[in-house]
């Protein structure tokens, strides 16, 4: 490591004691991430979304790392013949922002997932909306994505919007999409009607208030 050198030629050792991490970036791994994208991306167009696949790197900074993550998506997602783009993460990060409405599936390394998929959810309106499903080749579990919220335990009033949503996704992913939808149509009742909803949605409703709101619209629809 102390002999590694940049394109200026200046090596580590010149900035003395210090610590390092080391990227690895396999062609298995990119590409396993990558067919699982696809299959995601197949399925949302089967239900009138765009179907397009996002690939997010710094590649530009990280060429041999990040360039074969984004080489390798490149190739899998034109082989599945579905629309394929390419933003560096702090670009993205911009058009998260300002374009929200034009991603659908977003294809990135850890790192950048962890920062983008907090960044949507606040451009959605909040971590309480934010669903999560993390997939295994044989097995999934689904969560809300924000943490434990200490500063509001017990109080009763965190938003369980994120939690029914990841229901909602569950439910699809054991076969059962039309429940799931019914699922997500009820929530989209209850913040479109706006009686119902939890302080940090500007409204005065309990978390029990709000699920409860939530199942009545899903056994009416």
């Amino acid at each position: 490591m102390p002999d590694l050198s940049d394109r200026s030629g200046r090596t580590l050792k010149e900035y003395g004691e210090g610590r390092f991490a080391v990227k690895v970036v396999t062609p298995v791994g990119a590409e396993r991430i990558a067919r699982f994208a696809c299959r995601l991306a197949k399925t949302r167009k089967a239900r009138g979304k765009p179907g397009k696949v996002t690939c997010v790197t710094k590649s530009n900074v990280l060429p041999k790392s990040d360039g074969l993550f984004q080489q390798v998506s490149e190739r899998v997602v034109r082989e599945a013949d579905l629309p394929f783009e390419h933003f560096h993460v702090d670009d993205m990060a911009r058009r998260l922002v300002r374009f929200p409405k034009d991603m659908d599936v977003v294809l990135c390394m850890n790192l950048y997932g962890d920062i983008l998929s907090d960044l949507a959810a606040e451009t959605a309106g909040g971590l309480g909306l934010a669903p999560s499903g993390c997939f295994g080749d044989g097995w999934a579990y689904f969560e809300s994505v924000h943490g434990s919220a200490p500063d509001i335990a017990g109080k009763g009033i965190a938003n369980p919007t994120a939690t029914i949503l990841s229901a909602a996704m569950m439910l699809d992913h054991v076969g059962m999409p039309a429940e799931g939808q019914r699922l997500q149509d009820a929530v989209g009742r209850v913040y479109r009607d706006r009686k119902t909803l939890t302080p940090d949605q500007g409204g005065s409703a309990t978390t029990r208030a709000m699920a409860q709101a939530v199942l009545a619209a899903y056994r009416t629809a």
